[in-house]
């Protein structure tokens, strides 16, 4: 990955890791100021728009940061923007109406009475955040990240202020939810704003309604099934279990936050580059493979030895039970170094990322179903890892044989084990620091020994190279120079 897009790449998830940290920050506060069922009568109103407006929105993100870099002129592309925003409009107000004429359902599966009223609220959350996520996908199919990045850190004040701000004045759920929705309408008035530009009269015709989803459809049913296949084990629970007990499994059943950010804003730089340059798409995703390892695989390996400590540091030690679940999670990890399915839809090739979905849901339905009868909360958590290696395997095989593409070119496995044996041998110097006096003072030391080890291990094993201290380097000070910390 060339020097500029690691610096645009650098730009989103410099962003990105704020919004993280601030989120964080909300979660760990209401998980103080909020009861556990209150605490899951909150996430589960989340987990209700996460999984059905990535249903509704069709793969239209996705398209648009393919789509969009491929016009070369700026009324075309802001004709093609103005109808995109047009057809998003629509379906917010279809999912808002949805929400409302089947919150007693809702209600009622969640086994949480009191979930009908606040989706009365919760309704009008798609009509803001809508516009919301395609702003963002728009901006970057412009090739505009800085931009992006700007709207993430004004989302992340507002989240902070309005949402923290009436949790903490009132320690209401109704109150924190209605901050919710105050914060949503500043965001969607941001993206509006700035839209104005791009924005012309015209509406979507069919012929536009056509093509757009004919490459967005099978992606968008795609990002559905996969949704619903990794938030399928969070539904299962909260059909089974109490909204107390989707609060401490909802706390452990979780990727770490920074990988999926790190992941994501490197994906959202290199689609539209290797869509438009398919001739290196080799090179350009094995650049990022090899350093998103240097990041993901130390961190599965000090989140798993730091779990509990961190766990109820962050949110006490009435979810201490979160702890397992949360290390079983981790397993996930070592997968996140690559996306599978982003070279399926720089080629067009969007109809296997929908097989692949598909079958990931059904064997997950089956898993999550046995499992959670038989071995309770944990099951479900053990269902969705298992599923998602296999989900990696079946991406792999495609790629070799219905791709005809070289794996080795693809992913530069020595680098990759060299990295994973740094990791594992300074986890264990870490694990045995911390086994002398465990304890919070005991565990920061450990990840001090880790960092260091890893760094020294990593260089002396040829993981990390010259050029990622001189990349690093180079990416802070130019952080440093735009925030006037120095000239």
């Amino acid at each position: 990955m060339s020097y500029q897009r690691s610096k645009q790449a650098g730009i989103l998830t410099t962003a990105e890791f704020i919004r993280f940290g601030f989120k964080s920050l909300v979660g760990i506060i209401l998980a103080r100021i909020l009861t556990p069922a209150e605490l899951g009568s909150y996430r589960q109103l989340f987990l209700i728009y996460t999984t059905f407006s990535t249903l509704l929105l069709l793969g239209i993100p996705q398209s648009v940061m393919v789509l969009l870099p491929k016009l070369r002129h700026i009324d075309s592309k802001r004709e093609y923007i103005s109808k995109v925003v047009n057809l998003i409009t629509i379906l917010a107000f279809v999912f808002s109406l949805a929400i409302f004429a089947f919150r007693h359902l809702i209600a009622d599966k969640f086994h949480n009475p009191g979930m009908s009223n606040l989706l009365v609220l919760f309704a009008v959350y798609p009509l803001f955040m809508f516009i919301t996520q395609i702003y963002s996908a728009l901006m970057l199919g412009l090739k505009q990240p800085q931009k992006t990045a700007r709207f993430t850190i004004f989302s992340v004040v507002t989240d902070t202020v309005l949402i923290l701000g009436l949790a903490i004045l009132t320690k209401n759920l109704a109150y924190t939810v209605f901050g919710v929705m105050l914060s949503a309408f500043l965001q969607w008035g941001f993206a509006h704003y700035n839209l104005v530009y791009y924005k012309t009269k015209v509406g979507f015709d069919l012929e536009f309604l056509r093509d757009l989803l004919q490459y967005s459809l099978p992606l968008g049913l795609s990002s559905i099934i996969g949704m619903l296949s990794i938030q399928l084990d969070k539904f299962v629970i909260s059909g089974f279990f109490r909204p107390a007990d989707f609060a401490v499994f909802s706390i452990g059943a979780m990727e770490l936050p920074f990988v999926s950010i790190l992941s994501n804003s490197v994906n959202s730089i290199l689609l539209p580059h290797i869509s438009s340059d398919t001739d290196n798409l080799a090179t350009t995703y094995r650049a990022a493979v090899r350093k998103n390892a240097l990041i993901v695989l130390p961190l599965c390996v000090i989140f798993f030895i730091l779990a509990k400590p961190l766990i109820t540091l962050l949110y006490t030690s009435q979810y201490e039970a979160s702890v397992p679940i949360f290390r079983v999670y981790l397993l996930i990890l070592p997968l996140r170094i690559a996306t599978f399915g982003i070279i399926f839809m720089a080629l067009g090739k969007t109809r296997y990322i929908m097989y692949n979905a598909i079958l990931t849901l059904l064997l997950n339905l089956v898993l999550n179903l046995i499992l959670v009868r038989q071995i309770g909360m944990i099951g479900a958590a053990l269902a969705t890892v298992l599923v998602t290696w296999i989900s990696a395997g079946v991406y792999l095989y495609w790629i070799k044989h219905k791709l005809g593409l070289s794996l080795a070119a693809l992913f530069p496995c020595t680098a990759i084990l060299r990295t994973a044996l740094a990791a594992v041998i300074a986890g264990a110097f870490a694990y045995f620091t911390i086994q002398l006096n465990p304890g919070y003072l005991f565990s920061a030391l450990g990840l001090l020994v880790f960092i260091v080890s890893y760094v020294v291990l990593g260089y002396l094993l040829k993981a990390i190279l010259p050029y990622d201290f001189q990349l690093l380097k180079e990416l802070l000070l130019n952080t440093l120079r735009k925030t006037k910390i120095i000239n």
